[in-house]
């Protein structure tokens, strides 16, 4: 769809027991995405699919990640731990 290298194997794809972001297990068996679910993310996103380039997440830490840029993170991050 983007136009991006895929050349991953199914012995190139990882899958952790828990989340390596959050450290909640992985939630599989369900047609239906949730908080739980694994998530294949791209590291460098324009290097596409490739091995080395992909790890597998929760797909809430996936789905955070795609929406913002790392310095916007860490500024929200840094502001709420400042309230608590």
């Amino acid at each position: 769809r983007k136009d991006l290298p895929f050349s991953l194997q199914l012995s190139d794809i990882v899958i952790p027991e828990k989340c390596p972001v959050f450290g909640f297990p992985l939630s599989f068996g369900t047609k239906m995405q949730r908080d739980q679910s694994p998530s294949l993310d791209r590291i460098k996103p324009e290097l596409g699919y490739v091995p080395g380039n992909v790890l597998v997440v929760s797909w809430l830490a996936n789905n955070i990640r795609g929406k913002f840029r790392s310095d916007q993170l860490r500024r929200v991050a840094e502001f709420y731990e400042f309230l608590e």
